[in-house]
């Protein structure tokens, strides 16, 4: 098969190499000459008057320029990991990976160090120009001339010195345009030609695609949400993209402009596009635009990811005062926590908030571990503070405390008329409204095997669709889920998804009980204290060193959030500035409670089997309370209220 293609290859040349001569020496189209090829060397000669006998590529830029183009070219950074990765595989092959700027200009070259180095003689290199009018047919500058995966062939270039090699190129489109952004390209000695080169190409240029597909989406939302968010102003209003592209009007803004359909006029396009290219990321920017009413037009850049994501255009009639930029304001869904807030200096409590400053730096999903009442939620809101998403909304959503009919429409929503009682208008589930920031999961364990499903897929694909609808809604959302029951356990007795339980769990925090760090104990309830004084409008309250010792002492079944109700009940009901062992209850001073009167041993005795029934029920659900109360046929609420009455926690025994 081998010896095939390579006699194949060797006839491809030889055919090449007589119509190029008799097209260069005697200006003939051969027969078979393929009508493209001889319109691109018609092109070279009578068009751009490229001389066959050069013998490197002329314009190089110099390398303060080359250094700009890349930094300012938007794919190209975009492309690097990608180009990387294939390069990888190329090298093997003997041959380079190289990518072109809308212009033609090499931003980068890397694969075979040894043809990289020979094809450096012609000055096939970074820096370099290689349209067609610089360089006459080759692959690269023909892909962007005809839009199109192209391939050139040895001899089907038109200077001589580049006939040594073979190029397979392929442009990359801006998505749902026929706009050129860049040009992947792969070249090799022409003998060591891959026929499979220009579907690597291909595969390459689509990969750049779809990732600049994806961030054009995340930034049409941004400036979807700013546009949202500068409604309540009641101005005319326009939302646009980078290249003027009309993302959003108001009715206003359609009827003083006479906008039709989603075009701008075009010398609004351009003025648009020349505003943005020019702004500063605070700066509002006056457009000039000969409204018949005198109204004036301000553009307020939108930026997002260091780049000009679009912008929100204002029109303000005429002697309005100019006003400060339009900022979305802040969801009333905010996080009211930050690190400053989690107490404690413990070994465990400093490890816990090492773990979630690291994700606070990053966009990784993050499973927070631990008991009930540790102050999970508490990381959460501390985790999306100090990120980069501080300023965009926190939606928590405690995951077992919705029915299991009604998770999906709280997590992703419903379309107009999905099911009766429904909002006659549809409404937006948990992640649409965390869009540009952070949606908490907690107790993600009880979420029903349907809303798991749906969750996978909303994770993988960044979208979500809304119930009894079937358009996808691009997602900018980061997932921050919680459990207090192993995972790993839930998922071997059939309750929870695999893959769903790695794409939560990518980065874990494991939060401590309160009884594995007793040194905190005392920081925690003065803390706690001094804020349940202020609830029950006392002032002076102190504990007492008996009292703290014996906080101290107990093995807290309900941690954190126990102590705090504990606390907030002794500044309620103690009788003195000091709270003493008496203000506590009995199970944590150690029996020292008045003798109960008759009349209360009485219904303790009575109580009895209930009880018995309630730990029974507990212990059969692995002290799962949502679960023990589905058997006891009770809402969660009593069961919590039944645990309270009879003082049970999970050490409890009947």
């Amino acid at each position: 098969m081998a010896e095939v293609e390579a006699r194949d290859q060797l006839a491809r040349r030889r055919f090449l190499d007589r119509a190029w001569l008799s097209f260069i020496g005697d200006g003939v189209e051969i027969e078979g000459l393929s009508p493209d090829l001889a319109r691109a060397w018609r092109l070279a000669r009578e068009s751009y008057g490229i001389d066959p006998g050069l013998r490197r590529c002329t314009r190089l830029l110099p390398g303060e320029e080359l250094a700009r183009r890349r930094e300012e070219d938007e794919l190209f950074r975009f492309a690097v990991p990608v180009l990387q990765d294939f390069t990888g595989r190329l090298a093997p092959c003997g041959q380079v990976l190289a990518y072109f700027d809308a212009a033609g200009w090499m931003l980068s070259v890397d694969g075979d160090r040894r043809v990289v180095e020979e094809v450096a003689d012609i000055n096939f290199c970074a820096g370099a120009n290689w349209r067609e009018e610089s360089a006459g047919t080759n692959g690269p500058g023909t892909a962007l001339r005809e839009k199109r995966p192209i391939e050139i062939f040895a001899s089907a270039h038109y200077v001589e010195a580049w006939q040594s090699l073979s190029c397979a190129a392929a442009p990359v489109l801006r998505p749902g345009t026929a706009e050129v952004v860049g040009v992947v390209d792969i070249t090799g000695p022409w003998r060591m030609h891959d026929v499979q080169a220009i579907v690597a190409a291909r595969a390459i240029a689509f990969t750049l695609e779809e990732r600049l597909r994806s961030v054009q989406t995340v930034r049409d939302q941004v400036v979807a949400f700013a546009f949202r968010a500068a409604r309540g102003s009641g101005d005319a209003l326009l939302a646009v993209d980078p290249r003027g592209r009309l993302l959003a009007t108001n009715d206003a803004a359609r009827r003083r402009l006479a906008l039709e359909g989603t075009q701008l006029p075009i010398s609004l396009q351009e003025a648009v596009v020349a505003a943005l290219r020019a702004a500063r990321a605070e700066e509002e920017i006056p457009l000039a635009w000969p409204g018949a009413d005198g109204a004036r037009l301000l553009l307020e850049p939108v930026r997002y990811d260091r780049a000009a994501a679009g912008a929100v255009v204002r029109l303000v009639s005429p002697g309005a005062p100019a006003r400060s930029r339009t900022a979305p304001p802040r969801s009333a869904a905010v996080a009211r926590y930050d690190f400053g807030q989690i107490l404690g200096d413990s070994a465990a409590i400093r490890e816990a908030i090492s773990l979630a400053r690291v994700a606070s730096r990053n966009e990784l999903p993050v499973l927070l571990c631990g008991e009930s009442g540790t102050g999970k939620e508490l990381f959460a809101q501390a985790i999306h503070s100090a990120s980069a998403r501080g300023d965009g909304p926190f939606i928590a959503l405690n995951c077992g405390a919705i029915p299991a009919a009604l998770a999906e429409s709280e997590l992703f929503g419903y379309e107009a008329g999905t099911f009766t009682g429904a909002r006659r208008e549809g409404k937006a589930g948990k992640f649409e409204e965390a869009n540009g920031g952070t949606v908490f999961l907690d107790e993600v364990s009880e979420l029903p095997p349907q809303a798991q499903t749906a969750l996978l897929r909303v994770l993988q694909e960044r979208e979500v669709v809304r119930l009894g609808g079937s358009v996808p809604r691009p997602l900018d959302v980061r997932v921050l889920a919680a459990t207090n029951r192993p995972l790993a356990a839930e998922i071997r007795a059939g309750r929870f998804r695999e893959d769903l339980y790695y794409r939560l769990d990518v980065l874990s925090v494991p939060v401590p009980p309160l009884r594995a760090r007793p040194g905190d104990v005392p920081a925690l309830a003065a803390a706690f204290l001094e804020e349940a004084a202020r609830q029950v409008g006392r002032s002076g309250l102190r504990l007492g060193a008996a009292a703290l010792a014996a906080l101290q002492r107990h093995a807290w079944p309900g941690n954190v959030r126990e102590l705090r109700n504990l606390l907030l009940r002794a500044a309620a009901t103690a009788g003195g500035d000091e709270i003493g062992p008496g203000d506590l209850p009995a199970e944590l001073r150690g029996g020292t409670a008045a003798p109960p009167r008759e009349a209360e041993g009485a219904r303790s005795l009575a109580g009895e089997p209930e009880r018995a029934a309630l730990v029974q029920a507990l212990e059969g659900a692995g002290w799962n309370v949502a679960l023990a109360a589905k058997t006891l046929r009770v809402s969660r609420m009593t069961l919590y209220r039944k645990l309270r009455r009879f003082g049970l926690a999970r050490s409890a025994t009947p």
